[in-house]
């Protein structure tokens, strides 16, 4: 009887053990529904073994994946589409519309202006004396060339000696105003007319000053 009893005892020993040793294995690999459990009792004695938790972990590493997802969906919102349209915002169409109005440039003139202060004198000293221009009575061919009359005579003003349009003075345009071709002695429309002033031509700086005026819109001061 006494033989007969440590058999089964054996039999229980190597039943917990192999049992123990599935539960370990189990463990190990981290498979399975994420717990086991093996149980054996002998009289009132009893061996439990559980595990899962590698499972819920396994589960927090599938969580933190999905935080990358919405790290990915950031990204998304700072795309390359919304810089393009800042660029858009200033694009050069606004800056060729700002400079829109400027008027057309003329091949006579350059980086230099001249004001009419700087014209004054030149006309007057040349131009407005009592036998020609300046006469305040009748001057020669009804163009006042003292300062308080020289630009509203001259600007957009049509040359009295020629039958066709021709404006001494238009502004921003030299190579258009007759005072020019006066001063210079060509493109004259009477044969027989004169140059100006009719004793002398004027110096050159003297009609490069009255070029930079016009180039520079002939203002009034």
């Amino acid at each position: 009887m006494l033989y007969h009893n440590d058999s089964i005892r054996l039999v229980l020993c190597l039943a917990l053990v192999l049992s123990a040793a599935a539960c370990s294995d189990d463990d190990s690999t981290g498979t399975g529904g994420g717990a086991a459990s093996s149980q054996a009792s002998s009289g009132g004695g009893s061996s439990q073994a559980s595990s899962g938790g590698g499972s819920s972990q396994g589960g927090g590493g599938a969580g933190e994946g999905g935080g990358a997802a919405g790290a990915g969906g950031e990204g998304g919102g700072g795309a390359p589409a919304g810089t393009g349209g800042e660029g858009g915002g200033g694009a050069p169409a606004g800056t060729g519309g700002e400079g829109g109005g400027a008027p057309p440039g003329d091949p006579a003139c350059g980086a230099d202006t001249a004001a009419f202060a700087d014209v004054e004198p030149i006309l007057t000293r040349s131009c407005a004396n009592q036998y020609c221009h300046g006469n305040a009575g009748a001057p020669t061919g009804g163009l006042d060339l003292r300062a308080s009359a020289a630009v509203g005579r001259l600007v957009d003003q049509d040359s009295a000696s020629c039958s066709r349009e021709q404006a001494l003075v238009v502004p921003f345009k030299p190579s258009s105003s007759y005072l020019m071709n006066k001063l210079k002695d060509v493109g004259l429309c009477d044969p027989d007319e004169s140059s100006m002033p009719p004793s002398a031509p004027l110096p050159e700086a003297d009609i490069k000053t009255i070029n930079d005026w016009i180039c520079a819109g002939a203002p009034s001061r």
